[in-house]
């Protein structure tokens, strides 16, 4: 894994095309958040962006409208956890606290469509999709949308046919190329 640092004053991610960005939120203000969120957005989906060192009165509206997110670190984490959480992002997994989970999970729904190609699919396949990026498994989808995990099994399998993917990770990769948020 290649490592790059970055000043996190100089908001410019140029030729950074995969891997994990760790964002000290204690060096920053909200007019650096802005403007690193902005500059993530224009990233693909190689892209894990964990926050670190994050106040513990720091939102989760602000947290989800992150870019890339795949982790969340407070200021009084310990070594360990911190080195745990990196190896789960690092083997493909996201690192939130349950509850943190569980609102990214009730609230993946609110993403707005601006791409034509995504006018193809139905609400409902739109907000299992948004779940899907998320990490949220088929039970997890059936209790968050009030349906059944054999109707989720359905949606999915008429979306991948839709989008013309074969599995879950392709479907993330299309929804992160084709829908913003």
């Amino acid at each position: 894994m290649d490592i790059k640092i970055i000043n996190i004053h100089l908001v410019s991610i140029e030729n950074l095309s995969s891997g994990i960005i760790l964002f000290d939120m204690m060096e920053t203000d909200r007019r650096l958040i802005k403007a690193w969120q902005e500059e993530l957005c224009k990233l693909n989906n190689g892209v894990k962006l964990l926050l670190f060192n994050t106040p513990e009165d720091y939102s989760y509206p602000d947290i989800e409208v992150w870019p890339h997110i795949s982790g969340i670190f407070y200021a009084h984490d310990e070594e360990p956890f911190l080195v745990k959480g990196l190896q789960k992002v690092m083997e493909g997994e996201c690192y939130f606290s349950r509850k943190l989970a569980s609102y990214l999970i009730m609230h993946a729904g609110n993403y707005r469509y601006d791409n034509l190609e995504s006018t193809i699919l139905t609400y409902r396949e739109k907000e299992i999709l948004n779940k899907l990026r998320i990490g949220a498994s088929n039970i997890e989808i059936a209790r968050a949308l009030f349906i059944s995990e054999s109707t989720v099994k359905t949606h999915l399998y008429h979306l991948f046919k839709k989008i013309a993917v074969k599995n879950r990770t392709q479907a993330v990769s299309w929804a992160n190329d084709n829908f913003k948020h």
